[in-house]
């Protein structure tokens, strides 16, 4: 009875073990590196979606903004009580500061 198609010995446990646990943590860093990428584009994808849709509040809000700002006004008239654009404003100021 002869052996001839069996091995004689054992696998080498040692480079086995370290083998696989290199593999292990490759797949693990892997997969971290993946999870890292994947919230990164999701919050960029979310805050992009939310940044494109504007509110209609603010819409108003941002209109009432600028006609308040820019416009002609009388407020009261016997008072002489007037409003007028901001940009007009400060360069009266400017005007009456410098005489």
């Amino acid at each position: 009875m002869s052996n001839l198609g069996y091995e004689k010995k054992d696998i080498p446990v040692k480079p086995v073990i370290i083998g696989g646990f290199i593999f292990v943590l490759t797949i693990i860093v892997t997969l971290f590196l993946l999870f890292e990428y994947y919230v990164r584009v999701l919050d960029d994808t979310v805050y992009e979606f939310k940044l494109s849709k504007r509110s209609k509040k603010l819409i108003e809000l941002r209109k009432s903004e600028s006609e308040t700002l820019n416009s002609y006004k009388v407020i009261d008239k016997e008072k002489e009580i007037y409003h007028i654009p901001i940009d007009r404003s400060k360069e009266l100021l400017l005007d009456d500061q410098k005489k």
